[in-house]
């Protein structure tokens, strides 16, 4: 596997290093989500470690005078009870730091007693620095715990999606680049106030690097971290900022997440596989899937934790495909479902398929996501060839058996849904993280992709064989800087628009010549899915220039139509997902969001307590060129004058 640079490495390993690491064998598809529970937890045992309330306390002794050391040392430990995590520290810096002023009495004897003693503003602020170095990272505050307040109730699939939604969601706090956080619908209820930036402040004071020159005059680089975070925020707080500047705002704001709140993130963030294996998946339908009344590829991500939710329901008429998140891949190639159940054992159950003839019925295509990103244990290219071999019969059986009621695909043949095949899939997604980017291991991978694409369009010419990619992992990271440590490494492998032109399947040329770059387009049946992280609005727009940067003329017209960005929705920011949904609609051929599902008690409204489905009808569907109630009722009309003419045919040959 190549290096790869620091903040990818950080995102990856150290974002929720704590609960990661504790489910790295057992959890393909772990969810991550900071809730109120853990949030209870995490005040019940770190509200000993509140600094706020301890800086306050001291702040009340500044210069307070008192006749010994040790008369002062206990004067403090009753005042500091409630925190001993904090009370050695302060015990041992009054007993023997020389900072602590001593004030003796007029004597002709070398050793004169002592008759004040007090800690002055300097030596005060000394002491609190001592402090937060001493639980760096794991201190408690009022806007440590508004700040986890206000992430909770959001599930992601992704670490690193939660990661940079963390950090955005603190640029909103901060009011830093304002055309990121204005997306937010919150965003004017958790701007942080003076009072509260001055107690950042405070704490980043001792989070400065270490000085490595003997000069006494400190350079504008060794300034300490709360001078150089008031220069951060003079400069960019409240104003507009370009991607380049955010570039450099993102890197500061990764440093201080890193620093004072990740920690904090770690202990409140529930990480789990919520399936019921003992129940089918269920999903309620509505709606009929206007799929050729969409402007584009309109996909649905129904995330495995909704399987039992009888809150929620599909509204098909604002999507043309669904795609049930996910089932994983284990070492042999046999597929699971997230609870680790055998894939077909569980799908073969009488009934346990019928939510994929649900939405047959409503005319909309399902597709299955199948990820996999555990790759430690394959050494040679023998054992990928072998578990790929495994991997491809898996899915053909997946999605190749008829699953539709003979009724049901009678009626799709009639319908305008006539490409319907009523098998269990229509296509599936491969979700592969931290695949291996060698030449060897890219090279297996294409093999088996275009080889298995052949086996399912032999039971289905019109099934999709798609990849999903984060995007980070499609591009150098920009948010990579200078003193980054390893090597930046350009996106290589499966990672990169370049190498999915390769596998797109074209159609078959004629008499040896390369089909038109407008007929690849018209019968694409491979798309790339984008999963955009924080903040959108940003990362829409590196998905089309790393496009531009990365592929020309022909290449970068097909696979442009072939990208289909992915927005892991908050429920929060619905205009930005509007602006962000146009955005798509008119740079490609269409969107997938996740996760889709309508509650119950959403109204008809594209905004908070609306649904998302609501918003993307208004945007992507078009005039219906036809009349489809008025084509059923020719049609049942036709089919029962059909039944009379040949019962009265048959009676009068059988008389």
């Amino acid at each position: 596997m190549p290096k790869t640079n620091y903040i990818r490495t950080f995102v990856c390993t150290l974002a929720f290093i704590v609960t990661t690491t504790a489910h790295a064998d057992i959890c393909e598809f772990c969810t991550y989500e900071v809730t109120a529970e853990n949030i209870e937890k995490f005040i019940t045992e770190d509200k000993l470690k509140d600094t706020t309330a301890v800086f306050e306390i001291l702040d009340k002794y500044i210069n307070w005078q008192a006749g010994t050391r040790e008369d002062l040392i206990a004067l403090m430990s009753q005042e500091v009870r409630d925190y001993p995590e904090f009370a050695r520290t302060i015990n041992n810096f009054i007993a023997i730091n020389p900072a602590v002023t001593e004030k003796k009495r007029a004597t002709l004897w070398a050793d004169s007693m002592i008759d004040k003693v007090w800690i002055d503003e300097k030596a005060m602020a000394t002491l609190k620095e001592k402090l937060v170095l001493e639980f760096q990272g794991e201190w408690f505050s009022p806007i440590v715990l508004d700040f986890l307040n206000n992430l909770q109730g959001i599930r992601f699939n992704d670490s690193l999606l939660a990661h940079r939604y963390a950090l955005s969601m603190l640029a909103a706090f901060l009011r830093v680049c304002v055309d990121t956080t204005n997306t937010y619908a919150i965003y004017d209820t958790v701007l942080w106030n003076d009072k509260q930036l001055e107690e950042l402040e405070t704490f980043s004071a001792p989070l400065q690097p270490q000085a490595t020159t003997t000069n006494a005059k400190k350079s504008v680089s060794q300034e300490s971290a709360a001078i150089r975070l008031r220069h951060y925020l003079d400069k960019y707080r409240g104003r507009h900022c370009s991607d380049e500047s955010w570039n450099r705002v993102f890197s500061r704001l990764d440093s201080l997440y890193l620093e004072l709140f990740a920690k904090a993130v770690n202990k409140t963030t529930h990480v789990a596989t919520d399936f019921d294996e003992t129940k089918p998946i269920l999903w309620k339908g509505r709606g009929s899937s206007k799929k050729n009344q969409n402007n584009g590829e309109i996909i649905g991500i129904y995330p495995y934790w909704f399987a039992s939710d009888t809150t929620k329901w599909i509204d098909f008429d604002a999507i043309t495909r669904i795609a049930f998140y996910a089932m994983y891949a284990d070492k042999n190639g046999q597929l699971h479902m997230p609870s680790g159940i055998p894939a077909l054992d569980y799908l073969n159950k009488p009934g346990y398929s019928e939510f994929v003839a649900t939405a047959h019925k409503h005319h909309a295509k399902m597709d299955w996501i199948i990820g996999k990103s555990d790759w430690t244990g394959f050494k040679t290219p023998e054992q990928l060839e072998t578990f790929f071999a495994n991997l491809s019969d898996e899915i053909e059986q997946l999605v190749s058996v008829k699953n539709n009621s003979i009724f049901q695909r009678v009626v799709n043949r009639l319908s305008f849904s006539g490409d319907d095949y009523g098998n269990r899939g229509d296509g599936a997604t491969l979700f592969f993280r931290n695949y291996p980017t060698d030449s060897a291991s890219t090279a297996i991978f294409n093999i088996f992709f275009k080889n298995l694409h052949l086996r399912l369009r032999e039971h289905n010419p019109n099934v999709f064989l798609n990849m999903m990619v984060n995007r980070v992992d499609l591009a150098e990271d920009i948010y990579a800087v200078a003193n980054d440590t390893g090597i930046v490494d350009l996106p290589g492998g499966i990672y990169s628009y370049a190498n999915f032109r390769k596998i797109i399947t074209e159609p078959v040329a004629q008499n040896g010549a390369r089909p038109e770059t407008d007929e690849i387009i018209d019968s694409l049946t491979n798309v790339m899915l984008v999963v955009t992280e924080e903040p959108v609005g940003r990362s829409k727009r590196l998905i089309h220039d790393n496009l531009s940067m990365y592929l020309k003329g022909d290449d970068l017209h097909i696979v442009q139509k072939a990208v289909v960005p992915v927005i892991w929705f908050d429920n929060r920011q619905w205009e930005g997902f509007s602006n962000d949904a146009i955005f798509f609609k008119d740079n490609y051929s269409g969107m997938a969001v996740a996760p889709f599902a309508t509650d119950e008690a959403a109204t008809e409204f594209c905004g908070p307590s609306g649904s998302i489905a609501t918003c993307l009808k208004g945007i992507y569907n078009k005039e219906d060129p036809t009349n489809r109630t008025a084509f059923w009722v020719v049609l049942l009309v036709g089919l029962a004058l059909a039944a009379i003419v040949t019962v009265m045919i048959i009676r009068k040959k059988r008389k």
